[in-house]
């Protein structure tokens, strides 16, 4: 097979790059901004233009079908997203949705007027607030599973106390189209997000598997009063106790070096003003590992800390998030589809692990998933500076192009 991009692919992403550009290689397209229905819009009007069917579903996920094989075939999905972090790369994401729509608009050029040669239709898709910047992490994708009550996500508010529903209605993406059924297989073709391809040279990667994740926000509830004159013995600082479970959390990660990676990235402090003593102090940690024990070990040592933090602090607690994302595998038979594919054009690709999480965790709950990958420089993404050689992308989107066409075929 001829390793050849799909016509369209470089223009296309060079042109969504600008989209939101921060102006130093980076992109701010969060979910439901006007940046984010900026990129929506310009997507859908190159979805129209290359003939494919637009659907836009409750939860803003945005589905182009190019219908080959009749209405009642089964249907092959491909795509990423296309939301940002507020600082985010051009390529996390954005990349598997142009790549996906690239191969989509060629193997429909190549199919047009061949009765019968494919099997099953194909769909790009582009899944609502994959990112978890403003909304919950898999807003589109964990709803479009079953596995995320819609209405209820969809009535979250954002830190301002914008509902999901709100924002997204706001740039004219709170659609009403019913999504296609669920399909018979899901590629999502994305940067690595990490260093073992740039590593150990090699140009294209198939995930395995995922790490694990337990995602937990944290509320301690204290009492404000006057940093100055209010005792320390008498204090009741949710600060203080949010303090001591970041440390407690990194000393985890330290002591289990690279079977585990922990964070508190994110802290919301209240009244978090400089001479009152804090109130309340939400954290979010997150626990990620391949090894769900692990992970189960460190929630258990986590809540023991937070009971301990709270009473040396004084202060009370509540869990307003606990979710967990268990360890898995992707499907070994479209991995192997992938591998031949990519043994045709003259590559082998490398076996590796996403730390990461992506919308294709989720799609695996309900069909056969794969993820395709090309290497990041030095591992780095969520950051301007995010970058991948342009000879590779273009090698992962006609690798891509491939695996469709075999499963559209098959």
């Amino acid at each position: 097979m001829q390793a050849r991009c799909p016509r369209g692919f470089v223009e296309w992403f060079d042109a969504f790059s600008e989209i939101g550009s921060t102006g130093d290689g980076g992109v701010d397209r969060m979910e439901a901004t006007p940046a984010n229905g900026a990129a929506r819009r310009q997507l859908v009007a190159w979805m129209r233009e290359t003939g494919l069917e637009v659907r836009v579903d409750r939860m803003g996920n945005i589905f182009g079908i190019a219908e080959l094989a009749g209405p009642d075939a089964p249907l092959v999905m491909a795509g990423s997203h296309i939301d940002s972090q507020p600082f985010g790369g051009r390529y996390d994401g954005a990349y598997g949705v142009i790549a996906a729509l690239a191969a989509a608009t060629e193997l429909k050029a190549r199919f047009a007027g061949s009765e019968g040669a494919a099997k099953a239709n194909l769909a790009v898709v582009a899944w609502t607030g994959e990112e978890g910047a403003r909304f919950r992490t898999f807003l589109g994708s964990a709803a479009y599973v079953g596995r995320s009550d819609p209405d209820v996500e969809l009535d979250r508010p954002d830190k301002d106390g914008v509902t999901a529903r709100e924002a997204l209605a706001a740039i004219g993406f709170l659609g009403k189209d019913a999504p296609p059924l669920f399909p018979s297989a899901y590629v999502e073709l994305h940067v690595e997000c990490g260093e073992m391809l740039e590593t150990v040279g090699a140009r294209l990667g198939i995930f395995r598997r995922w790490w694990g994740a337990h995602k937990i926000d944290i509320r301690f509830l204290g009492e404000t009063s006057h940093t100055g004159p209010t005792p320390m013995a008498r204090r009741r600082d949710a600060l203080f106790a949010a303090a001591r479970i970041i440390a407690v959390v990194r000393s985890m990660a330290d002591e289990a070096p690279l079977a585990l990676h922990t964070s508190v990235a994110k802290l919301i402090v209240e009244p978090n003003s400089q001479n009152a003593v804090p109130s309340a102090a939400t954290l979010s940690v997150e626990l990620r590992s391949a090894d769900g024990d692990l992970i189960a070990n460190c929630y258990r040592k986590l809540f023991e800390a937070i009971e301990a933090a709270a009473a040396e602090a004084r202060v009370g607690y509540e869990i307003v998030r606990d979710d967990l994302r268990i360890p898995g595998t992707f499907s070994p038979e479209l991995g192997a589809i992938a591998e031949s594919v990519a043994a045709s054009m003259g590559v082998k690709p490398v076996s590796a692990d996403t730390i990461a999480g992506h919308d294709a965790l989720m799609m695996s709950e309900v069909c056969p998933a794969l993820m395709l990958t090309v290497p990041s420089r030095a591992g780095l993404c969520h950051h301007p500076d995010e970058w991948s050689d342009p000879a590779d992308l273009q090698l992962g989107a006609a690798w891509l192009t491939g695996v469709l066409e075999e499963l559209i075929t098959r």
